[in-house]
């Protein structure tokens, strides 16, 4: 029936690849962050010069923490957004995981970021925007697939 049908929902094709791209926008804007603030391109950061070999992971490890928090999250998402495009979970579940796992980056790159200070440039500043997007792009994702009618 017509009366039924929300008018203003997508379609679950639709919407499931739409999820799907935002998704993986999310997690190479994560992971591009994260690589550019662990790798030291962002010469200038205080208190996160590139590592000088597998000692000093231990040592930092307090620093660290969060950005491969939120790099693991960014894996985890490619991992729901690839099982969601080829149709092996469910749009439902992969809403909710995608809406966690946006927010546990979130919160982990907030965390790094107040550890990792900033640049007189900008550059991790720049870093850490990026990984904010694609946290928020996650969550889009999972918004989008969450809205989308059966």
């Amino acid at each position: 029936m017509k009366a039924d049908d929300p008018g203003g929902a997508m379609e679950s094709s639709a919407a499931r690849l739409s999820g799907v791209a935002f998704g993986a926008l999310g997690t190479g804007l994560v992971l591009a962050g994260v690589i550019s603030i662990a790798m030291g391109l962002p010469y200038q950061a205080h208190n996160m010069a590139p590592l000088a070999g597998p000692g000093e992971i231990g040592r930092r490890l307090g620093e660290i923490s969060p950005l491969l928090a939120a790099a693991l999250g960014a894996l985890v998402v490619a991992g729901v957004v690839l099982l969601l495009g080829a149709r092996r979970l469910k749009p439902a579940s992969a809403a909710v995981e995608l809406i966690v796992l946006g927010a546990a980056i979130e919160v982990c790159v907030l965390g790094a970021i107040g550890r990792i200070g900033y640049a007189a440039d900008g550059s991790v500043l720049l870093a850490g925007v990026a990984c904010l997007m694609g946290g928020a792009a996650v969550v889009a994702a999972g918004l989008i697939v969450a809205l989308a009618r059966e």
